[in-house]
């Protein structure tokens, strides 16, 4: 098999943007098409989506351990359940944004409901998997940083164009066409099939890990148990759970912040277009920064100092929107290694809860912090909201906030990114037990330690008659 190469990094690039091409379109669109397409109630949506969220999390480790109890193919383990259901998936996609606004009332509910616990099953089906592959495409600590920031390469390209392009299409005259929903659904739809089908071709499993004995069947509540001995995912998990917790609140509440606090919501548009370069200085200095520091050290220390900057923000505001924009955006660099290392983090977690156990199950393991990653996405929805209603919030049409309610929107804001990002690296800190040196020590133990088990089977083969 050839060695690891930048065609592995690009596959896995493709294999992120293939996923967001459904995903991510259907999160940003899909409610605006139940309401002002299909005209369903915004509270039956937010039922709807509440339950189908809890539905997706639960089934994350269902489909992970389906995936583990597998034996790996010609093809590997994990490839090709990408190849199988990503058809499917796309199929999915599609189907959930077709008008069917002349149905009843009550079907056009149980359509909405129909499709999109489907299209969440086959999504997990990819994504599981998907996630998990990189754990087994290599065992280099730099792979695998590499491997992460060009994932997360997948969702900036995808999130460039689908917030210029979606409004552009989708719209005429400021009102939504129908036909256009779907339009750019089978669109996105079948590039996300093509990307994660090149995907398919271009990454290659090269991890070898052992077989589980034939006629043993894997015991998925030993395997819980043991996983929840696992330090390593426990830390990524909670740090996960709470981290992106307070990032979805304080993005929630962005559009208040510089509509009634700044009062000027337009250059909001600036602090957007700056986030595409932001992403790419965060794609360059990610990799330098991990490789001298450590993963942890550097998710500590460039998190630990963006919570410092907004507790100081939060005892001294500001009321200049182009300096807001620019300490936010040094701080964005500090906290970006949340963001582009945690999935490398996950893959350590998985060789750690090897080491631990002796037993490689990788799709419990990644799909079991998928779990929590959906949870966290679940519950923070609605957090902003009850934030502004907390404050007192007048969502009166054409109503001038009071002073008092701006600067609650200000203190709120500064005060959830510190909370959020300060207990998240107190957790990554104190729980977490993978240093840069224990990650090193542990991949040399386990390559030792695969290398025997290796040499044990060739030497019982050679024995048989």
């Amino acid at each position: 098999m050839r060695p690891f190469s930048m065609r592995d990094k690009l596959g896995y690039t493709l294999g992120d943007l293939g996923c967001c091409c459904t995903e991510q379109f259907r999160a940003m669109y899909l409610s605006v098409f139940y309401t002002l397409i299909l005209q369903v109630n915004p509270f039956h949506i937010g039922i709807l989506m509440l339950i189908t969220k809890i539905w997706d999390a639960v089934n994350d480790p269902i489909i992970g351990a389906i995936v583990d109890s597998r034996e790996a193919t010609k093809g590997g383990k994990f490839i090709p359940w990408i190849r199988a259901f990503s058809f499917p998936m796309a199929v999915l996609c599609i189907l959930g944004f077709v008008n069917v606004s002349n149905l009843a009332y009550g079907l056009r509910l149980a359509y909405m409901f129909v499709t999109y616990v489907l299209y969440e099953a086959l999504y997990t089906c990819v994504n599981v998997p998907f996630g998990t592959l990189s754990s087994v495409m290599t065992d280099d600590v730099r792979h695998r940083t590499a491997l992460s920031r060009y994932r997360s390469l997948g969702g900036t390209i995808f999130m460039t164009v689908i917030v210029m392009v979606g409004p552009l299409v989708l719209y005429v005259d400021n009102k939504p066409v129908a036909g256009r929903f779907l339009m750019l659904a089978s669109v996105f739809a079948l590039i996300g099939l093509l990307c994660l089908q090149i995907t398919c071709v271009w990454c290659k499993e090269r991890v070898a890990v052992p077989e589980r004995p034939k006629g043993e069947k894997l015991n998925y509540l030993h395997v819980i148990k043991e996983i929840a001995k696992n330090k390593a995912l426990l830390g990524v998990m909670f740090f996960s759970l709470v981290g992106m917790i307070g990032a979805s609140v304080v993005n929630g509440l962005n559009t208040y912040l510089f509509k009634d606090y700044f009062g000027n919501v337009k250059i909001m548009a600036v602090s957007g277009g700056l986030s595409v370069l932001y992403s790419l200085i965060t794609f360059a200095i990610t990799q330098p920064l991990a490789d001298k520091l450590g993963k942890k050290e550097w998710c500590c220390w460039g998190a630990g100092f963006a919570a410092a900057v907004f507790a100081l923000l939060f005892f001294f505001p500001i009321h200049n929107p182009v300096l807001f924009i620019v300490i936010n955006g040094v701080c964005y660099l500090g906290a970006s290694g949340m963001q582009v290392l945690i999935w490398a983090m996950v893959n350590d977690s998985i060789d750690y809860h090897e080491l631990q156990t002796g037993e490689r199950n990788e799709g419990i393991v990644y799909s079991t912090y998928s779990f929590f990653r959906k949870l966290a996405s679940a519950v923070s929805g609605s957090l902003s909201s009850f934030v502004l209603g907390f404050i007192g919030y007048n969502v009166a049409e054409g109503a001038v906030q009071t002073a008092e309610v701006s600067n609650a929107i200000w203190k709120s804001y500064t005060g959830i990114y510190v909370l959020g990002y300060g207990v998240a690296v107190a957790i990554l800190f104190f729980v977490y037990p993978l240093t840069k040196a224990k990650t090193t020590e542990m991949l040399e133990q386990l390559k030792a330690r695969r290398a025997e088990k290796a040499s044990a089977m060739e030497t019982d083969g050679e024995q048989c008659p």
